[in-house]
């Protein structure tokens, strides 16, 4: 095996593109360890084809594979660059499974590479529960047994002595997958087809459903010298059978006792010890309830979501420690930065706040997907609250979860009493609301407990805030009434609706009677040092934590939590533009509640506010601060009229995408120009693709540059954008769309002119080598130089063609898989070649993209 101490160069495996099971948080930790390498002198090369990718912009392109990530694409790197070690972990599963095939294949012992994070053995059985499951009952870890099946007959052989309910798996997926809970044979019989379909091996694996135990969760790290400590326990509050990507998660868990919190501790720690684990691991406990006997469910050591969380909540450098422990650093060596005073790794956080992640579902833009919940995971994001108490932590991420303007909650009090009864025990996306609901009806904690199998103590912090939401519409115009109610997370909005007034008099009340929130800051030693973090979030205590970060600050509003539609091409916006800003000197402030959002990283922002994106929230805020720029998505309609009434220098970034000049059915060709003053610089023409038949602009879903066009025609198009955007005197990154002039011609004419769409903006930005997010924030705060813009060159005709290709959730939602809209869009891939290159290589990866080829070649 290679010193790690010699290492020199290191490949990393990307994950890909956005897809339900993973969204940015990949890309976060992949930034930040490839930071991490640098100060240690490691050279960092990246495979990915995800035009969305921070990482790509933070290494050389010398460096970059932009490609999809397969085995055949890493095999060839690892051929040509001959790295020192391949670190498959910042991947996902698909980092995972690739590294088992380039095991399996010899190519891993045959060019000497080392694997960082795990070794060999233990890689093998990260996908394969059998192998795994042998494993752990060496050491005596309490596993589900689990039968290797490979055919039905098998399975139906298996059935009476493990009985139903049960669970099927398939055997080393090619995706993320899930367990399908089976409650007789022929739901057996359809997991099992959907299995083998999913397995690398056509094999499934069936066990005893466990379904209604307490679903826990531990993120912990380890080094080469068997250090160990655990980062965060994580409790879901829906038990087993809801996958817990779909279920409300809390940290730290409140209804374990000190022995089960114990004993899971332990077992974490005696795993990462047998499987040899260097860095993060993220284990799943199922925990009887009646009896502390848990199994263990789960094993991911790599960047999970639930790493994430425990990042974001702790205040814990995760990332920054897990880079540094993969090329062989111990814990007691690790030194942390100058914000924390205690400065070594090996500090097991503690914390006096409670954190809520609540998911974000698509079935608004999906609406003939499923919408209950199970062991299908169906959420594409979510959002975390942050608070004293779990009751302002759950009010805040609810809060966050809805995207209300207003900042109010819906009602689902329309509902009949059976209606209601159904969804308790089959649960939908709105599972939190019909929560509250039963208890506004008189359903005791007790009962619900026992038709949801919740425990009882959640139902009893629900019940407190209807005590204080009765307590509000008791006592209009209140201030101690309002100040129980800004204690426990209620905000300006819905404390307004409820007194059947506005926002403004609420703050106006709360300014007279000095309420006003204090900031606490996330940080993992629970105010034992006096730590100078990053991370804070509001209460109403005494003590504020939060200082002005001084002259020359912008604060950065973000999008909240993962939807569908543009918002990991928005990450990467944001994440741009903060980089832009820092540039420029100034002191950066972000606020959002997506806890896998790339930005809020320390590289990034120099101060976090992890608190609901309304408007009461801001301007609290603001009256900290009072930061020289604010800047708001182009999204957020409410929000940029009510702070435009204000004496702020607000700028809107990115821009309002729903302000175009006009709104055209169909468009086939797109030029992008960047306009600033007396320059137009052309950036790219496009070929809009649609694929199938329907040529709607809504389903232009695909991008190629340059389009295929005669060279002449391409110009003569350019100065026809240059014409249209001067008549509308336009600035910044614009989009002039062209169509036919009618069915049958080949002549084209502007249909419509608008902000070029943030996914565009990402693709030119890989494409021309030009980062256009930077170059649209530098024309915002005054920066641009002009002579800088005079020199750029970019070439309109040339040969290599770029292709990007939305990505949808169609088939882990297991609905019909057809052509999509642009706002059911979930990331994107990007390829580079010639056309016919392009061609031959993406046939087999995806259905749609000989339509898009040869439709438009």
């Amino acid at each position: 095996m290679q010193n790690l101490d010699d290492l020199q160069k290191v490949l990393i495996i990307g994950s890909g593109p956005t897809e339900i099971g993973h969204e940015t948080e990949l890309d976060s930790a992949t930034v930040q360890i490839i930071t991490g390498f640098k100060k240690h002198g490691v050279r960092t090369l990246v495979i990915d084809n995800n035009p969305f990718s921070v990482a790509l912009e933070e290494i050389q392109p010398t460096n970059m594979y932009v490609q999809a990530v397969t085995t055949a694409n890493v095999r060839h790197i690892i051929e040509r660059d001959q790295p020192d070690a391949i670190l498959p972990t910042l991947g996902g599963l698909l980092g995972i499974r690739i590294t088992q095939e380039l095991i399996e294949n010899g190519d891993i012992g045959r060019f000497g590479v080392t694997i960082l994070g795990m070794p060999a053995a233990t890689l093998r059985q990260i996908n394969n529960p059998a192998a795994l499951n042998a494993t752990l009952k060496e050491i005596h870890e309490p596993v589900i047994e689990a039968q290797v099946v490979s055919t039905e007959d098998e399975a139906l052989g298996l059935v009476e002595s493990i009985g139903f309910p049960l669970i099927v798996k398939p055997v080393a997926p090619r995706l993320d997958t899930n367990r399908t809970i089976c409650e007789n044979v022929d739901d057996m019989l359809d997991a099992l087809n959907q299995g083998f379909a999913q397995s690398r091996f056509d094999q499934c694996t069936l066990e005893r459903s466990v379904v209604g135990y307490k679903e826990i969760e531990m993120v912990a790290v380890r080094d080469v010298a068997d250090t160990k400590i655990l980062i965060a326990g994580l409790e879901n509050i829906d038990t087993v059978g809801i996958h817990s990507g779909d279920s409300i998660v809390v940290t730290p868990p409140q209804t374990l006792n000190d022995r089960e919190y114990q004993d899971l501790r332990d077992a974490t720690f005696r795993i990462a010890t047998e499987l040899g684990i260097v860095g993060v691991i993220h284990i799943h406990f199922a925990l009887n309830p009646n009896n502390q006997h848990f199994y263990v469910t789960k094993i991911a050591p790599y960047f999970t979501r639930g790493v994430a969380l425990a990042a974001r909540t702790t205040g814990y450098p995760l990332a920054l420690v897990t880079g540094a422990l993969l090329i062989g650093q111990r814990l007691v060596d690790i030194k942390l930065p100058s914000r924390f005073v205690k400065q070594t790794a090996i500090m097991e956080p503690t914390i006096d706040h409670v954190s809520v992640r609540i998911p974000i579902w698509p079935f608004q833009e999906v609406p003939d997907a499923d919408q209950h919940l199970d062991t299908v995971m169906k959420a594409v994001g979510s959002t975390v609250g942050v608070g004293r108490s779990v009751e302002e932590a759950m009010l805040k991420s609810v809060r966050s979860s809805q995207f209300s303007p207003r900042d109010v909650l819906p009602s689902v009090s329309n509902l009949t009493d059976g209606e209601m009864i159904s969804q308790l025990i089959h649960p939908l996306a709105n599972r939190i609301l019909v929560l509250i609901e039963a208890l506004r009806r008189g359903y005791t904690p007790d009962e619900l407990s026992e038709l949801t199998k919740i425990d009882v103590f959640y139902f009893v912090k629900l019940q407190h805030l209807l005590k204080i939401e009765k307590q509000i519409k008791e006592n209009p115009l209140d201030v101690d009434t309002l100040k129980d109610a800004r204690y426990y997370g209620f905000g300006d909005g819905m404390i307004a609706r409820i007194w059947q007034t506005d926002t403004a008099t609420i703050r106006r009340l709360s300014a007279e009677a000095d309420i006003k929130p204090t900031y606490k800051m996330i940080e993992p030693t629970a105010g034992e040092f006096d730590e100078h973090a990053s991370g804070y979030y509001s209460t109403f205590e005494y003590e504020n934590e939060s200082k002005p970060l001084g002259d020359r600050t912008a604060l950065v509003l973000g999008r909240g939590g993962n939807q569908l539609g543009p918002n990991s091409a928005a990450e990467y916006f944001t994440t741009e533009m903060l980089k832009q800003l820092k540039r420029a000197g100034y002191h950066t402030i972000l606020m959002n509640t997506n806890p896998n959002a790339i930005g809020i990283a320390p590289e990034f922002t120099d101060k976090q506010y992890v608190d609901p994106i309304q408007l009461g929230d801001v301007l609290n805020v603001i009256k900290v601060e009072h930061p020289d720029i604010v800047i708001v998505p182009g999204n957020r309609h409410y929000l940029t009229r009510e702070l435009g009434k204000l004496n702020l220098n607000l700028h809107v970034l990115p821009p309002d995408q729903e302000s175009s000049k006009s709104q055209p059915k169909t468009a086939t060709i797109s030029v992008s120009l960047f306009v600033h003053k007396q320059h137009k610089i052309a950036v790219g023409v496009m070929d809009m693709i649609a694929p199938g038949m329907n040529q709607d602009i809504a389903q232009v879903t695909a991008f190629r540059m340059p389009a295929e066009r005669a060279k002449a025609d391409r110009l003569k198009l350019v100065e026809q954008a240059k014409e249209a955007v001067s008549e509308h005197q336009l600035t910044g990154m614009v989009q002039v769309l062209f169509a036919p002039k009618s069915k049958d011609s080949q002549q084209l004419t502007v249909v419509g002119i608008r902000p070029t769409r943030l996914t565009e903006m990402a693709f030119l930005s890989k494409v021309t080598g030009v980062n256009w997010v930077r170059m649209l924030t530098r024309q915002h705060i005054g920066t641009l130089d002009e002579k800088e813009l005079a020199a750029i060159k970019i070439d309109l005709n040339s040969k290599r063609v770029a292709l990007m290709n939305a990505v949808f959730p169609f088939q882990q939602l297991h609905v019909l898989n057809r052509p999509g809209t642009t706002d059911q869009e979930m990331g994107a891939t990007i390829a580079f070649g010639s056309s016919e290159a392009l061609t031959l290589s993406n046939l087999s990866d995806t259905e749609q993209l000989d339509k898009i080829i040869n439709r438009t070649i």
